[in-house]
């Protein structure tokens, strides 16, 4: 008998506990991934939500880089105009892409986004009907997002 088989021959009889025992075919066999979670109403809402925001601010990103590349206009618009376009045309991206994706940390850039609209708004860019429109959706977007998310944490903890 070679050294190599006695190694072998040594095998624990009993698998490590590792909190499930693994060798139980019910366990072994059990689904993983999105079918062995249970999404609740609310929660579903809140991804469909989720979803539907995170298009609105890639479409509304798009927008931004499509004025971007216009050229002569872009340059006719003052430096703060330019300014808020060049970096709503990458944050908007970034939260609608995030917000699509489900990350945890989509709904932060998104709100930083939104607040970012908010304050150029007041602050820098001249305001037109559309961007008054557009602001308040988004802060009504916000609003409902709150709602739908607390009651999405009720569910939770039910």
């Amino acid at each position: 008998m070679k050294a190599s088989d006695s190694a072998h021959a040594k095998a624990p009889e009993k698998l490590p506990d590792i909190g499930q025992d693994i060798a139980n075919p019910a366990v072994a066999d059990a689904p993983i991934g999105p079918d062995s979670v249970e999404i609740k109403p609310w929660q579903s809402r809140l991804i469909l939500f989720q979803r539907a925001a995170g298009g609105f601010m890639i479409v509304k990103g798009l927008i931004h880089w499509s004025v971007l590349f216009m050229g002569p206009a872009f340059y006719a618009l003052s430096i703060e105009a330019r300014s808020a376009t060049v970096f709503f045309a990458v944050i908007d991206l970034v939260a609608g892409v995030s917000l699509w994706l489900g990350s945890t940390w989509g709904a932060s850039v998104w709100l930083f986004a939104v607040a970012s609209q908010v304050m150029s708004g007041l602050l820098f860019v001249r305001l037109t009907g559309l961007m008054i429109a557009l602001t308040i959706f988004e802060i009504a977007l916000v609003v409902f997002y709150i709602a739908v998310r607390l009651m999405a944490s009720r569910e939770q903890q039910d």
